[in-house]
């Protein structure tokens, strides 16, 4: 195979783009499986400038709507905003309904972040609307999965636990094993919102199972994590902040404040502030300011001003 410096025509440089296109997505998804992560999005800027260079629209949107989603989880939602919206514009250019509705889907999900639930709201209605018929199972799930963190995130947690839950039988049903840990934690964590303790605990079992089994560090972590949460929710002080404590570390050790700032802010900080605050014995407000404070750094860094408010309105009750 020539190299890029060798090419001399658009034609060589798609046939190039043609041939490496199966290997590049192998190895981003073996990059997935084992949270290399600066490989992953090394892989990502590659295929996307390449796709750039001969003029390939729907790789260019692909890889695009990829690295925006690298930089919604390292916290830069300008340039994520960006590369969403340019990936959309190209899939509609290109009538490109394949694709076009996980573009929309990353852009709702910025604005998500960004506290912005009526664009949100829309750019998910459209996704799924174009997305009818087409018996796309990823589509769906991605789909689904987004609605569910829209209605977790305005605190409608039996909408988004029905939500959740369909991504869960679909994973299940196509023995999809990543795709079943990935939504056990959720379906966990809106049981655990809703009090269905039981099967909360189940599922927990389950995802630690899974993710002993496929060595998946983030996974651990996340169970633990939602240990806490259970903890908490029982009233079993010394539990929960055992099992946060083992989540905070694996999260570090992931540098999950580089690569998932959102989420470890929400599923580990402001979750183990809870414990403290709800805890309420001497010593607890400063560790719950403490907790807190690092997850509203990083809200406000992201712009997300409804995690920003609920930060807000915690520590209003510090000082009642």
């Amino acid at each position: 195979m020539s190299s890029i410096k060798d090419l001399k025509s658009a034609e060589d440089l798609r046939e190039v783009l043609r041939d490496v296109a199966e290997e590049f997505l192998r190895e981003i998804y073996t990059c997935a499986l084992s949270a290399e992560n600066e490989r992953r999005l090394e892989l990502f800027k590659k295929g996307f400038e390449l796709a750039k260079k001969v003029g390939d629209l729907s790789n260019q949107s692909l890889f695009g709507a990829w690295l925006a989603w690298d930089n919604i989880g390292m916290g830069n939602i300008g340039k994520a905003l960006v590369l969403a919206e340019k990936s959309v514009a190209l899939d509609r250019k290109t009538s490109n309904l394949t694709h076009l509705p996980q573009s929309i889907v990353v852009l709702g999900c910025i604005h998500l972040v960004l506290g912005e639930w009526d664009k949100s709201e829309q750019y998910f209605k459209e996704a799924f609307d174009i997305s009818q018929g087409q018996n796309d199972l990823d589509q769906i799930t991605n789909i689904q999965w987004s609605l569910g963190w829209f209605h977790f995130d305005k605190g409608e947690y039996v909408k988004a636990k029905e939500h959740f839950e369909i991504c869960y039988e679909v994973h299940e049903k196509t023995g999809d094993i990543e795709g079943q840990m990935d939504s056990y934690q959720w379906v966990i964590w809106m049981y655990l919102e809703l009090g269905e303790i039981e099967k909360a605990k189940n599922l927990i079992n389950n995802l630690r199972k899974l993710a002993v089994e496929t060595e998946r560090k983030e996974y651990m972590a996340a169970s633990n994590a939602l240990r806490g949460i259970l903890f908490r929710a029982q009233k079993k002080w010394k539990e929960s902040i055992e099992h946060f404590e083992k989540s905070l570390q694996q999260h570090e050790a992931l540098n999950a404040r580089r690569w998932n700032v959102y989420w470890f802010a929400k599923m580990v900080l402001c979750e183990y502030a809870r414990v403290y605050l709800e805890r309420n014995q001497e010593g607890d407000r400063e560790k719950t300011h403490s907790l807190l404070n690092q997850a509203l750094e990083i809200f406000q860094k992201l712009g997300a001003k409804k995690a920003i408010e609920k930060i807000a309105a915690k520590r209003k009750l510090l000082t009642a």
